[in-house]
């Protein structure tokens, strides 16, 4: 009977293990992760007029100014504020994103969606420092534009539909 005594204890720590281990995942109260790609969707689609509009107006600003030779300092400025508004509309993306809670599944994903969009949002900030200082921004524009197709990548592989259209394709960055 002795002899016994452990294997029984084993057993018995064996099933209270999976046991555990199977409530833990039953009771877990974190969204399902279609659930949250429909949250993270009715974001993207409230925000498309908004973001695109301060996209456009960003990139068309700089687009004209730097058709100038010698644009006026406060012609950078502005430049520059259009670019900072977008960047901090990015930045308000992520932040929205981030505040949703998260399902247990695609953790390192969804980290990479909010890093790529909270990048890009940085990226239009350097850019806007570089103009209004009138430095040079080639780099930071290809930078700028890895981090649009980063971000585009991501919304891809968690097939957030509506995010897409916001984003655009990876193929169009």
């Amino acid at each position: 009977m002795r002899s016994h005594i452990g294997w029984w204890v084993g057993v018995a720590s064996a099933l209270i293990g999976i046991v555990a281990f199977v409530l833990t995942r039953f009771e877990s109260d974190a969204p399902a992760f279609s659930a949250w790609q429909d949250k993270v969707n009715s974001i993207c689609q409230q925000e498309i007029p908004s973001i695109g509009s301060k996209v456009e107006d960003a990139t068309g600003s700089f687009v004209e100014m730097n058709e100038k030779s010698d644009p006026a300092q406060s012609e950078r400025d502005a430049v520059s504020e259009n670019l900072e508004v977008a960047g901090s509309a990015f930045l308000h993306l992520a932040g929205s994103w981030q505040a949703l809670e998260q399902p247990d599944d695609h953790q390192d994903g969804i980290k990479n969606l909010i890093r790529a969009a909270s990048d890009l949002g940085h990226s239009y900030g350097a850019v806007a420092y570089a103009v209004s200082r009138n430095e040079d921004t080639e780099q930071l524009i290809t930078d700028q534009l890895g981090h649009h197709r980063l971000l585009a990548l991501e919304v891809q592989g968690l097939e957030l539909e509506q995010c897409q259209e916001l984003v655009g394709e990876p193929e169009d960055w």
